[in-house]
């Protein structure tokens, strides 16, 4: 799956919503696909910009396998997903635990969004949560990764 497919799909799945900030979450998705490094893989670049889709719409993980979507794409989008009930810091040290291919992605898109949450966000406690969890992905690439 190229790119430019993801995108659409994106596109599909976030139509014209936006943030609690006006922003388009297509736009946003765009962002962390930008913030990743140059050397991203495909999968990365492209779970960039669907990883919110289960946590915002109606879609699922299983929808994006039926409209085309790498399944190794799809288990990143499923590990970025905050399981109903899951305390954030769960959440993240699941992710930063996550084996293979998959959780190394994972936690590239994270860091990712991450540092544009920690710009972005307008809400001091937002930010700290960002900036007390990015350090713990960041360590987990170095050791996981």
């Amino acid at each position: 799956m190229d790119f430019a497919y993801a995108v659409a799909v994106a596109a599909r799945a976030y139509g014209a919503q936006r943030d609690s900030s006006g922003r388009l979450l297509l736009g946003q998705a765009l962002d962390v696909a930008q913030a990743l490094p140059s050397d991203a893989t495909d999968t990365a670049m492209n779970a960039a910009v669907l990883y919110a889709i289960p946590q915002v719409t109606h879609w699922t993980a299983d929808h994006l396998v039926g409209v085309g979507v790498d399944p190794v794409v799809c288990e990143v989008v499923d590990l970025l997903t905050q399981k109903s009930g899951e305390p954030y810091m769960d959440f993240v040290r699941r992710i930063c635990a996550a084996p293979g291919h998959a959780g190394e992605t994972a936690r590239l898109v994270l860091v990712a969004d991450l540092r544009i949450g920690i710009v972005r966000t307008d809400s001091d406690v937002l930010r700290k949560r960002y900036e007390s969890s990015l350090p713990l992905v960041r360590d987990a690439l170095a050791v996981v990764g």
